[in-house]
């Protein structure tokens, strides 16, 4: 049962995060490939840079709702077991939920870097491992100035959290094991972004101020 059950969450948290706001936003409301148009990377950054920052907030608010969705519906499934199996079915699906967004097969595999769906799977699993998490990336970023830090911190802080956290003491290993995943998954796709952080040439954040297209093209969604 457990496996078929993990097999089903698999496939539909995948499903879930290979959807991408941007992509779907530009089509229906723009009428409009946006991989056609500026950086053709189908992701917030070039969205907004092409569509403007009006329906911004929309094309957050779908990668939120996918990822709710998907992690929902994990822990209903894992239900079936038991009640105590319901954090690791969420855990599980925000893990296979990154991957989709990270990884979309009709994307040529070139999506996004997880941020979104990291951060709604831990709320969801846990408030506390939310909050820990968001208290996070508020403190690296205020300090650093770097969004990309302040994203790899939040999500290795929930992992940790979720070893502290998680109501089921048997389970608390397991749930902790599969949000490392999940934060070691963001912090692989910000690669990129760590070897700039290593050279100073990431771009930081100017509070206050308009961010630059090449600020734009390192939004972390």
């Amino acid at each position: 049962m457990i496996p078929v059950l993990l097999i089903l969450t698999a496939v539909l948290s995948y499903g879930l995060g290979a959807v991408n706001g941007a992509l779907l936003l530009s089509r229906f409301v723009f009428h409009k490939d946006l991989r056609k148009y500026g950086s053709g990377a189908a992701n917030y950054a070039n969205f907004v840079r092409v569509f403007g920052s009006k329906w911004g907030p929309a094309a957050i608010a779908v990668d939120i709702l996918k990822s709710a969705i998907a992690v929902l519906a994990g822990g209903l499934l894992m239900m079936i077991v038991g009640d105590n199996y319901v954090i690791v079915g969420k855990l599980f699906a925000g893990f296979c939920l990154t991957l989709g967004h990270m990884y979309p097969i009709q994307q040529q595999f070139r999506g996004g870097k997880g941020v979104l769906c990291c951060m709604t799977t831990l709320w969801l699993t846990d408030w506390l491992v939310g909050l820990v998490a968001t208290g996070v990336f508020v403190i690296v970023l205020a300090f650093s100035q770097y969004v990309s830090l302040a994203s790899m911190s939040a999500g290795v802080a929930g992992a940790i959290a979720a070893w502290i956290f998680v109501s089921s003491e048997n389970l608390r290993g397991l749930a902790g094991t599969l949000a490392l995943f999940i934060a070691l998954t963001v912090v692989w796709r910000h690669r990129g972004n760590i070897m700039r952080i290593l050279a100073h040439k990431e771009p930081k954040v100017k509070w206050g101020r308009p961010q630059s297209d090449r600020r734009a093209r390192n939004r972390d969604f």
